[in-house]
């Protein structure tokens, strides 16, 4: 026995000697840059790169097995004209020596800094990576195949452990100029915590990625506690935060911040994910949501809710400098939303989808698939006019007539040519949906029951309106735009029925000029992406029929009094009636071509008046050349016709021209003047002829001569 420890305690010592032999000598005997010119010929050998080695390699035994490096790169491949591959300033990596001896791998912190790492493809295809995966095959020679070895037998450990790993200021390049892409991936950091078999790891990665096209820059920061249960199949990720700061031309407003935390969990033997307690925040944006996700091996299917607070959007797009002109303050001051999600192939569904848009609340579905979106929505009620950009003050007198003369500021002359349909977009655009409206005001024009549906593919886009409620009546339209060609045409048809004018001509333009029930048809096209051009190519046809109303702001009896006087040299009738014609019924029918509308057939019908109406209105100068003939045909009191008894049956006309707004009217009162003389002198020989000529004389005197002066005696005698 005492023999026996007798030996054990010489083995012991002569390991221990072994053991400071090696850490004193084997450091001084051994040089590993020794090594470096055989080092660089096997590179050279296997991937024909040439390695460079600038600084020295480290190498310490005990009580770390360690392996360190200074400066060293690798070229790319010869046929890309040299260039540096990948480099790095430092590396380091230290084993535990004396855990080996019982099966321990104890890693100290795994240190990399100054990576840079060059990604290359040339225009043609050729790039600076695919020949590091061929290397040279296995030498076989007689030797029989490896057998498979249990799990963890090659190194036959038990246990390992790293401490850390530690990577800091790398860059990662990706030049594709095939595909016209260049991404940049500076000062890269990685850092983790100590990992242990079956431990959660701390995780921290910051970078800065730069972006040619679109022209971003993002700084991303993110933190994790990662971790990997092989016994479940489990990969976690809790506590997860990630920071992301962008800027650029491409970022609306020229800078964005976002503050990403949730909690992930997939289980790989199921395919199923699972990501909770998600906060997404943007200044005062926040979302949060939770979604599931299951077959992640084949087609995913993922569901889930996202809530959006409330939020004042109106400031958050002011804090990203974009600030669109509305014409109510409060708008954008409150928006909310919250929706179920499913996503499964690439069609993205949101259904139970509810919206809250200041006073308004839209509730529906919508589909997205592709660049496809289908959607079926309802929307209580909204008043477009508050998101609308505030109208402009109407310009002075001096101004009013454009320094061009053409009756626009030079403002709005550039206005009337600006594109109005993105022409781009529409093209691409694939949408099919239906809104449902219960109160909608746009341009101060008020509609109830307002179902809109639209349908838009291959550059045509169809938009249908159907209004139940639109001043007590009905109104229903098409809009037809196609943007194919060269040059969008636009096509629009409409009917109304029992509107009532007045309300509606109130709201409009901010005055009764039209009082009156009934309705109006459109069928109209036009060509061009401007104001102006629609004006000029617009052609069609429209009419309108109203009943029981007023025309606002003319009384055609009294115009005819004070201007007869004026003529005359008469004193002026009192002014004592209401400005206005009333009539029982106005009618009439257009015909457009080249933005110059054509009427024909105008007449209106008052209790003392029948007025018909011909001429032409030009869009594009917004003139017109109208000539309205008004003959009297009642005299009755309290009807307008009172005082116009001597024009009675006499033909009037009334010739407007200049602006449409505000257009000139002349009345040629010498050739009326006339024509009542020639009345009254017809009326007197009629009169005489009755008093001399008895009707049985009559009758002799017409069937004396031949027919055509037969049927002029009528008229003289009738």
């Amino acid at each position: 026995m005492g023999k026996s420890l007798k030996i054990l305690g010489w083995l012991i010592a002569v390991l221990a000697v072994l053991i400071v032999v090696a850490v004193v000598v084997l450091p001084q005997v051994i040089s590993p840059n020794d090594y470096k010119p055989e080092i660089i010929a096997k590179v050279k050998q296997e991937t024909g790169r040439d390695l460079t080695i600038d600084g020295d390699i480290g190498l310490s035994v005990f009580p770390w097995l360690g392996f360190e490096t200074g400066s060293m790169s690798i070229s790319n491949p010869a046929n890309l004209d040299g260039g540096v591959f990948a480099s790095v300033e430092q590396a380091a990596i230290r084993i535990k020596l004396l855990p080996l001896l019982q099966k321990r791998f104890e890693v100290d912190k795994v240190g990399l800094t100054g990576l840079r790492l060059n990604l290359l493809r040339r225009e043609d295809g050729a790039n600076n990576w695919d020949d590091l995966g061929t290397g040279k095959p296995a030498t076989t020679g007689k030797q029989g195949a490896a057998k498979p070895t249990a799990k963890g037998a090659a190194l036959g450990l038990e246990n390992y452990s790293v401490q850390g790993v530690d990577i800091s200021d790398a860059r990662i390049v990706w030049d594709d100029r095939q595909a016209g892409q260049y991404l940049s991936v500076d000062e890269l950091d990685v850092r983790s915590g100590p990992v242990l078999p079956g431990q959660p790891v701390e995780l921290e990665i910051g970078m800065v990625v730069d972006s040619r096209e679109p022209p971003i820059q993002s700084d991303i920061r993110l933190q994790a506690v990662v971790g990997i249960d092989e016994a479940a199949g489990m990969i976690l990720a809790d506590r997860l935060h990630l920071v992301l700061q962008a800027k650029g031309t491409a970022v609306p407003g020229g800078a964005v911040q976002a503050d990403l935390e949730a909690n992930v969990k997939i289980a790989l033997d199921g395919g199923l994910l699972e990501v909770s307690d998600v906060v997404l925040k943007s200044d005062n944006f926040q979302l949060t949501a939770n979604v599931h996700g299951r077959d992640l091996q084949g087609t995913p299917v993922l569901n889930g809710n996202v809530e959006i607070a409330e939020f004042n959007l109106k400031d958050w797009l002011a804090a990203h400098q974009v600030s669109p002109r509305m014409s109510d303050p409060n708008a954008l001051t409150r928006v909310a939303a919250k929706t179920q999600v499913m996503a499964q192939g690439g069609t993205v569904a949101l259904e139970a989808l509810a919206v809250d848009l200041d006073d308004s609340k839209l509730a529906g579905v919508l589909n997205v698939k592709g660049s496809a979106v289908d959607f079926k929505l309802t929307l209580d009620e909204i008043n477009m006019d508050r998101y609308l950009p505030p109208q402009e003050k109407a310009p002075t007198e001096g101004a009013a007539s454009g320094a061009d003369g053409s009756g626009q500021s030079p403002t709005e002359g550039r206005a009337h040519e600006e594109p109005l349909f993105p022409v781009e977009v529409l093209r691409e655009l694939n949408l099919n949906g239906e809104l449902d409206i219960g109160k909608l005001v746009l341009h101060n024009l008020k509609a109830e029951k307002v179902a809109l549906s639209v349908k838009a593919a291959g550059g045509r886009l169809d938009l249908e309106q159907q209004i139940g409620g639109f001043y007590r009546g009905r109104y229903q339209g098409k809009v037809g735009l196609d943007v194919r060609g060269k040059s969008p045409t636009t096509r629009i048809t409409a009917a109304s029925s029992g509107i009532q004018i007045g309300p509606m001509l109130k709201d409009m333009v901010g005055e009764e000029r039209l009082t009156g029930r009934g309705g109006f048809n459109a069928d109209l096209s036009s060509n061009g992406n401007s104001l102006d051009a629609l004006k000029r190519g617009l052609s069609g046809k429209v009419d309108f029929s109203f009943i029981e109303g007023a025309l606002k702001g003319v009384n055609i009896a009294r115009l005819l009094r004070e201007t007869r006087a004026r003529f005359s040299g008469q004193p002026l009738p009192p002014n004592n009636e209401p400005l206005q014609t009333d009539f029982s019924e106005v009618t009439g029918s257009g015909v457009i071509a080249g933005g110059v509308l054509e009427n024909r057939d105008l007449l209106a019908k008052s209790p003392f008046l029948r007025v018909t109406g011909a001429g032409k209105a030009n869009l594009v100068s917004e003139t017109l050349d109208y000539t309205v003939q008004a003959v009297v045909v009642g005299t009755d009191k309290g009807q307008g016709g009172e005082g116009l008894e001597d024009l009675k049956g006499v033909n009037i006309p009334i010739h407007l021209t200049g602006p449409i707004a505000s257009p000139d009217h002349q009345i040629d009162w010498g050739k009326i003047l006339l024509e009542t003389q020639k009345a009254k002198i017809k009326e007197k020989l009629q009169e005489k002829l009755d008093e001399e000529l008895s009707p049985e004389l009559k009758g002799k005197i017409e069937k004396s001569l031949p027919p055509d002066l037969q049927n002029k005696l009528k008229g003289l005698f009738n």
